[in-house]
């Protein structure tokens, strides 16, 4: 069997190709790879090959093949350059093959989550306007269900489609560096998923960054966690096609599911939201499949030090000629808007601890600032904005100018994010400025403290910490999932001991539940505005620390 491994020397001169763009990834993998008919990508779930064949897995030859076959049936429906298509189909393969096959065409893929509601699915395509619907027979149903689709747009599902096998496969479309060729949603955890533009080039500026910093070997393999639908899911896609890791996209993105495909093809590369890293640290010791991995990669939210710390305590690294124990955590911090692989990078490594909240450093490919809400730099330590300009930043949001020019400030893009920086020029998140809680003994910011409670408190899994009203009164309560046998008597009076020592506010009230109980968004993130409106209504206790009218 071959090898579809790209030697390090190809990999930087492809990575100073400037003609590189992530509208031609796949037909410069092609060029470059080794061994195109070499296994390449594995699927959980069976993708239906060019003949409609099902296969667990294909070469990047036989990738190729599919997106010209679906290239070939989008261009006689007449799509073309700029037009856009939506794509609605279940988590897996399918979005990056509709996304490659529509950007051959210089076409734009408008990716949607497969488990997005249908009403908010429909509200989101009417804002980007495409000229179809690329879907399949359940979500078709799901979306039928909620009204008459009309004929604002076509509907097809990949379903009911037979592929033209003769059909002639249309020449590749040649981008220009700010051509779009993806608009894929936020999580929408603070409202409605807003629609970010990718282009061509900008798309292309942290995966060119990654080629050459991680020094991956040919048994290397990335097992990918992400929603599939999601931007930094199709960046991976690429980095994994130009630089010949075989790639492994998941459907089911649990910790155990993670923790068993992991061991099943030998991961050695693990890749997902916080969410999955914080289930996967939470497997128990002796479950199989994590022994290989030698890095862990979390991007968009920043993860909790209690769950890192977990896992680079497994899996291996190379000490010189040595395989050791313990693995590398690499912390990538961003937004969808702020472009792929994260602005922030913070590396663990076994033994280390790294100060609460550290997002690390900026990339080599933007500038990061902490502003205040004037536009004016905030001073070292004080809390303020965070804001990133670069070339890697979203060029806006579709069809919404307003809100495109309303999320920058003094030239930097707003990440909505609240940080600090020390004298060191590292970064630290404190909360998302919409979670913050003001109460009577000053402001709770939700994420740091929940970090403090997974380092103080061993027997806190995980935690989350929002606003609750008590009768007209603002305080915060800590939702807890305590590990067995563990009860939450007496927790308020330690954690508010413990966030007295540390000049935090206190907390007004523990609750202890499973993690079912706590409401997450389509990829995994914690709907904590769904959390505020349930507390809305809270019985006041006897005493509010720290609660503010």
């Amino acid at each position: 069997m071959g090898t579809t491994f790209v030697p390090v020397d190809v990999r930087e001169a492809v990575a100073a190709d400037t003609t590189l763009g992530a509208g031609n990834a796949l037909e410069t993998a092609m060029r470059i790879s080794p061994d195109v008919d070499a296994p390449y990508l594995f699927v959980e779930r069976p993708l239906s090959d060019a003949h409609g064949v099902g296969r667990e897995q294909l070469s990047l030859a036989g990738l190729t093949e599919l997106v010209g076959a679906w290239s070939a049936w989008y261009a006689a429906r007449d799509i073309g350059p700029r037009d856009r298509v939506g794509v609605y189909v279940s988590e897996g393969a399918d979005s990056l093959v509709h996304y490659l096959a529509l950007s051959r065409l210089g076409a734009i893929a408008v990716l949607v989550n497969g488990e997005m509601d249908p009403a908010v699915v429909l509200t989101y395509l009417e804002r980007t306007a495409p000229a179809g619907l690329q879907t399949d027979d359940v979500r078709l149903a799901r979306l039928a269900g909620v009204r008459d689709l009309g004929d604002t747009f076509w509907v097809s599902s990949i379903d009911s489609v037979d592929l033209p096998g003769d059909a002639a496969v249309p020449p590749a479309f040649r981008h220009s560096a700010s051509d779009p060729v993806l608009v894929c949603h936020t999580s929408g955890t603070t409202g409605t998923p807003k629609p970010v533009i990718w282009a061509h080039e900008q798309m292309m500026v942290g995966i060119r960054g990654h080629l050459t910093r991680f020094r991956d070997h040919p048994e290397s393999l990335i097992l990918s966690a992400l929603p599939q639908s999601h931007g930094s899911a199709i960046g991976y896609a690429l980095l994994a096609m130009l630089s010949g890791v075989p790639l492994v996209l998941m459907s089911d993105r649990s910790g155990r599911a993670v923790a068993d495909a992991a061991g099943r093809y030998g991961a050695t590369i693990v890749v997902g939201f916080a969410v999955t890293m914080a289930e996967l640290a939470l497997q128990e010791s002796d479950a199989p499949g994590l022994d290989l991995v030698e890095r862990w990669v979390s991007v968009g939210d920043a993860s909790h030090h209690a769950h890192i710390a977990r896992l680079v305590g497994r899996g291996r690294h190379q000490a010189g000629t040595r395989q050791v124990a313990g693995s590398m955590f690499v912390d990538g911090f961003g937004s969808s808007e702020l472009g792929w692989g994260g602005v922030l990078s913070m590396i663990t490594i076994p033994g280390v601890v790294p100060p609460h909240r550290c997002l690390g450093v900026p990339q080599p490919f933007v500038e990061v600032a902490v502003l205040r809400p004037d536009g004016t730099p905030a001073a070292t330590g004080e809390v303020g904005l965070l804001g990133v300009k670069g070339a890697s930043v979203t060029p806006g949001y579709w069809n919404d100018s307003d809100r495109t020019y309303r999320s920058l400030l003094n030239g930097y893009w707003l990440s909505g994010d609240l940080v600090h920086r020390d004298q060191a020029g590292r970064f630290f998140h404190v909360d998302r400025e919409v979670d913050a809680i003001p109460t009577a003994s000053g402001t709770v910011y939700s994420v740091l403290t929940e970090e403090i409670l997974l380092a103080h408190l061993p027997e806190v899994h995980d935690c989350v910490v929002v606003a609750a009203e008590y009768a007209g009164v603002t305080g915060a309560v800590a939702l807890v999932h305590l590990q067995h046998g563990h009860s939450a008597d007496g927790m308020l009076d330690r954690i508010n001991e413990v966030l007295a020592g540390l000049g935090r506010p206190p907390l007004a009230e523990v609750r202890a539940g499973a993690p079912t109980s706590v409401p997450v968004g389509v990829t995994g993130k914690v709907l904590k505005r769904t959390l505020r409106q349930t507390y809305a209504a809270t019985v006041t206790p006897p005493e509010v620390p720290g609660a503010v009218e």
